[in-house]
């Protein structure tokens, strides 16, 4: 019988998940890791962000679901492109990606979408699919005075009024201090991103699901995930897998979506040490203490990690010559467009993008100040008697496995 092909990964950044999982650090009661993000995070909503938010979230672990509204839109998403989707996806689609987060059964899912099946009588069964969990939603025992329930009864029977409130509170918390958070964060995990693509290159995907402990068991001879729960997932039914640093999932979260029938896309947040929100408090409380470089600095690391790639040297060396605007690049190198977005999104991480207005489109431009001082920083990377090495190897000796 013949092997299958490992499934093709892609590492990603994006907030798709992050908001929503930074929202269950914050409104979740639950002792954490993030408690020192959290104090901080809390004291700058606004007096009814709390009101609003359990209407469309009960209780904290609505949130993770509430991620899964999004399943139909693949890969790598800005914020921006978060609120727009929801503000325009169509009625049923919204019940059936929160509902599946739920209840795990096509059939049932569709049931209730279709009202073939009301809520009631669906939680009011004692054979009802993944019944287990409904408690952990506060859905059962059943009871009408239940937040959770009036907010399943409002997506339901009102699911505009539910998109809109979802997106109210998204959109209050993002401009109410996480897009700062996140603009803090999205750098530091751009350059974990690259390291875990060095990582994957060097070695196998069973390699790296150990190295990343990843909430399934990976068996390449077989050609299978194998999770912890639910149902094997074989390689030929993967469109894609994804790898995506994260600062807040604590909770080793995970998620697998049906891209057409019987074939599926799995996204795996990671959450690693470096890239706690935790150290966003630090680096305000002790600024000059902070290991990050001083503001106009070059961090040598990032740039070359940055250029190590064939894709964004190809780039960096075009726009050296000449301000070009994305959809420009992805003519010329031939790659589509949210390739061009994610390569020019780690080449700004980096401080190697300018950006100017011109004509109402974005013209980019390779950043000359930061190419001319990274001489300077690399020699001080390299050479400096001080401060913590980053001894990361992207490839294994046979003995150590």
């Amino acid at each position: 019988m013949a092997r299958s092909a490992a499934p093709s990964i892609e590492f990603l950044v994006t907030p798709r998940f992050e908001a929503f999982y930074a929202l269950y650090a914050l409104t979740s009661s639950a002792p954490s890791p993030l408690d020192p993000w959290k104090e901080k995070a809390l004291a700058r909503l606004p007096r009814d962000f709390e009101r609003i938010a359990k209407r469309v979230a009960p209780v904290s672990l609505f949130w993770p679901l509430l991620a899964d509204a999004l399943q139909r839109t693949p890969g790598e998403i800005t914020f921006e492109d978060i609120l727009s989707t929801l503000q325009e996806m169509p009625a049923d689609e919204l019940k059936s990606n929160i509902l599946s987060g739920i209840l795990h059964d096509p059939g049932t899912v569709k049931s209730l979408v279709t009202g073939k099946k009301s809520l009631r009588q669906l939680l009011t069964s004692d054979r009802i699919p993944g019944g287990e969990l409904l408690g952990h939603f506060g859905l059962k025992p059943y009871s009408t005075d239940s937040h959770s329930t009036s907010a399943m009864v409002r997506l339901l029977s009102n699911p505009a009024s539910f998109r809109d409130e979802l997106a109210l509170v998204l959109n209050s918390f993002w401009q109410t201090g996480f897009k700062r958070d996140w603009a803090a964060l999205e750098p530091v995990l751009r350059d974990e991103s690259l390291q875990l693509k060095d990582l994957h290159e060097s070695g196998s995907l069973e390699e790296l699901a150990r190295e990343l402990n990843l909430p399934v068991a990976v068996d390449e001879k077989a050609g299978e995930l194998r999770p912890k729960s639910g149902p094997t997932i074989k390689f030929d039914r993967l469109d894609r897998l994804y790898v995506i640093p994260s600062g807040f999932n604590t909770r080793r979260w995970w998620a697998r979506y049906e891209t057409r029938p019987d074939r599926f896309s799995v996204y795996f947040p990671i959450a690693r040490e470096r890239a706690s929100p935790n150290n966003i408090v630090e680096a305000e409380r002790k600024p000059r203490e902070s290991s990050r470089p001083a503001r106009g600095s070059v961090d040598a690391e990032s740039v070359f990690r940055a250029l190590g790639d064939t894709t964004r040297y190809a780039i960096a060396s075009v726009l050296a010559r000449t301000p070009t605007t994305s959809a420009e690049l992805a003519r010329s190198l031939r790659v589509s467009k949210p390739t061009i977005t994610h390569h020019v999104q780690a080449l700004r991480a980096a401080g190697l993008i300018e950006e100017e207005i011109e004509g109402g489109s974005n013209r980019l431009s390779l950043n000359r100040k930061t190419v001319a001082a990274l001489s300077d920083a690399a020699i001080e990377h390299f050479f400096s008697s001080t401060g913590d090495l980053a001894l990361v190897t992207t490839r294994k000796r046979k003995s150590e496995l």
